[in-house]
């Protein structure tokens, strides 16, 4: 039987987290759910749902800023960025289905997308959320408040505790409220798609759209297997796989950059202008990893990430030992690897990331398998230690999310 604790107040959040700590009971921390499924299981027989600590506190589009409660939920805020012609220029993706659950539009809660640090296609440009994180107000797992950061950008003295928060999964404390920076939806975007089946040759393409002087905002690669779940028209006449380049902003400037990008891309391959409704569409398939999302059985999908100038390289390397599927997105920065296989295969695609300097994270798996192996990448020594004493500082019973980072077979308490 699980016991669930739903505060509606930052006072009743703490009050919950203040009885967790003096009866050393273990909480899962969790919003609306939708990202349940990434890492491991938590090893908690209690809840701490926090969905209803929800509420938009105050939105200033003026001022680029909005703060919510963490159980605010993301179509709500989108809804209302949305009426301002506002985005998060980070763009994150939509997740639910790609981990297995239902399609549901803008899913999640805004607390969920800071505590897991998600972002879409424009992070080459723009950065994660952990960028546009502006502060918080949180309990730690001293049952204690705090908070850092503020309203606006630059006025963080000490450490910088929104860059620790973003992705911490709710291990180190629950927040109950975010400050995040919104900026004004651009005039115009194009986008230029370059056939290219070779996934060497689509590094290359990117390197090259992203050093000239065209501000390249995004930039992926779809195999030719893929290109049919986008339902883009122009994208499966091509016939081939697809290096897609992306450009915003005022209309005159898209259209000479966008001019300029075929251009100079045309020696790669047959180089097309795509349609801007169109545009939209293709990269919230990209941002929503579309051509992963499972269909039958539940495949394995690894998020990669590497330096760009590596990632071509990277990815083939991939398909040729794994036989898996690969769709590059960040220039090349990230590589989404679905594959058919046991555990065993993850020690070939960490060897294959960590051999370029980089990292990979197993996003989807049967529960078994999370049980077993380390869903994020192992740290080194160094880092270990470091994470270990922040554990430490802020939830010295580890009482919040344990096992969430890591499988019980790592340490005794599987924290």
């Amino acid at each position: 039987m699980v016991d669930v604790l739903s505060p509606t107040t930052p006072d009743q959040l703490r009050d919950a987290v203040g009885w967790a700590l003096g009866s050393r009971t273990p909480l899962e921390i969790i919003g609306s759910g939708s990202k349940r499924a990434f890492g491991h299981a938590v090893l908690a027989d209690t809840v701490l749902d926090c969905s209803k600590l929800s509420g938009i506190l105050f939105y200033e589009p003026e001022e680029l800023v909005i703060s919510a409660h963490v159980g605010t939920p993301l179509a709500e805020i989108k809804a209302a960025l949305a009426e301002k012609n506002q985005q998060f220029h980070f763009e994150p993706g939509n997740f639910p289905a790609l981990l297995g659950g239902d399609v549901v539009p803008d899913a999640g809660t805004i607390g969920g997308l800071v505590a897991t640090n998600i972002a879409g296609p424009r992070r080459i440009k723009v950065g994660a959320a952990r960028d546009h994180l502006l502060g918080f107000e949180a309990v730690s797992g001293r049952a204690e408040d705090f908070k850092s950061g503020g309203r606006v950008m630059k006025n963080v003295t000490g450490f910088d505790l929104s860059k620790l928060m973003s992705g911490s999964f709710g291990t180190l404390g629950v927040m109950h409220t975010v400050n995040l920076k919104v900026m004004p939806c651009d005039e115009q975007s194009a986008s230029i798609l370059v056939a290219c089946d070779d996934p060497k040759i689509a590094g290359k393409v990117m390197t090259a759209a992203l050093g000239s002087e065209n501000e390249v905002s995004a930039a992926a690669w779809i195999s030719s297997d893929d290109v049919k779940s986008l339902d883009v028209p122009l994208a499966q006449e091509m016939g081939s796989g697809l290096v897609v380049v992306r450009i915003e902003g005022p209309a005159p400037s898209v259209s000479w950059r966008s001019e300029a990008l075929c251009k100079l891309l045309a020696q790669y391959g047959e180089t097309r202008p795509l349609a801007e409704s169109y545009s939209q569409h293709l990269w919230h398939c990209v941002a929503d990893v579309k051509p992963f999302v499972p269909v039958g059985d539940v495949t394995l999908l690894w998020r990669v990430s590497v330096p760009p100038a590596s990632g071509g390289a990277v990815a083939e390397r991939l398909m040729a030992v794994t036989g898996g599927r690969v769709m590059m997105d960040w220039a090349g920065g990230l590589i989404w690897l679905q594959i058919t296989g046991s555990d065993v295969m993850a020690h070939q695609v960490r060897d294959i990331a960590g051999a370029s300097d980089g990292q990979a994270v197993l996003v989807r798996a049967p529960a078994k398998m999370r049980e077993s192996i380390a869903v994020f990448h192992p740290e080194n020594a160094a880092l270990a230690r470091i994470n270990a004493k922040l554990r430490q500082n802020f939830d010295p019973e580890g009482i919040l999310n344990p096992g969430r980072l890591s499988p019980p077979s790592a340490n005794g308490e599987g924290a």
